[in-house]
């Protein structure tokens, strides 16, 4: 008698554990230096777990979720050209990106840098690495998209919003511990509010990771901003103006704050 084939049992992916010790050494460092992005990205991937494979597996639930990840897609060359960008219509979202990028001096190679050395040089597997480097590149996007600004709150209430969409361990924890910060820098300000709108602001909307940003550039920034149901952030835009820098744990916001009173 022929021996019945026993199929092989599939491969389960490989647990990440979550590192608290490393999470609470990089928040710790965060706290002395705000302005150093790495130590955003260390407290991530030292939370991550294997968190990120749920969402994961819902962008590929999608056409167009699917075709980025089985096409290993990336937006860093194209969010670089910026001669292309500005050869876009005037109302375009290409065209408001880049606006906002030269405004506050970015350019999208300095997060991708600070994202190598926070990440550490850790190996993902294929489908993961092109996940979270798609939620990198388009980060700045979603600055655009949502109305949050790059000051203190504006960064938290994004990530309120990037919490609600890909539920990152590590991104809940800043955004929660950020919350006993920001009322000191936002006196009087519906700071918490922001916070808190940010999270069913992401809730509600359509998935920001799941979308052709490339084909969206050239398109009306106002009818892309409608398409995904994004709201408007009322509660930050009444809280950015009572920012009071000098109480920032940012060095670089409160050396600016010291000039322009001087």
């Amino acid at each position: 008698m022929e021996a019945i084939p026993i199929a092989p049992i599939p491969e389960k992916p490989a647990k990440n554990p979550v590192r608290w010790g490393a999470a609470i050494r990089a928040l710790f460092a965060l706290s002395r230096d705000n302005d150093d992005t790495t130590h955003v990205f260390k407290i991530v991937d030292a939370l991550r777990g294997d968190s990120e494979r749920a969402p994961l597996a819902r962008m590929k639930q999608t056409p167009i979720g699917r075709q980025i990840i089985e096409e290993d897609r990336s937006l860093f060359d194209v969010l670089s050209n910026r001669e292309r960008l500005r050869a876009l219509p005037e109302d375009s979202l290409g065209r408001t990106y880049l606006a906002f990028m030269e405004s506050e001096g970015l350019s999208a190679d300095g997060l991708a840098d600070a994202s190598v050395e926070g990440y550490g040089g850790r190996r993902l597997d294929p489908e993961l690495r092109t996940f979270t480097t798609w939620a990198r590149d388009s980060h700045e996007l979603w600055h655009v998209l949502t109305g949050y600004g790059r000051d203190p709150l504006g960064e938290l209430c994004l990530l309120g919003v990037l919490y609600s969409q890909i539920n990152s361990t590590g991104t809940g924890f800043i955004a929660l511990l950020g919350l006993l910060q920001v009322p000191f820098e936002y006196p009087g300000a519906p700071s918490i509010r922001a916070v808190l709108q940010g999270f069913r602001i992401g809730r509600k909307a359509e998935s920001l990771m799941a979308q052709d940003w490339e084909a969206s550039l050239a398109r009306p920034f106002e009818e892309v901003r409608s398409e995904l149901g994004l709201e408007r952030p009322t509660y930050y835009e009444r809280s950015r103006p009572m920012h009071d820098a000098l109480r920032s744990k940012s060095r670089a916001a409160v050396a600016n704050a010291q000039v322009m009173s001087a």
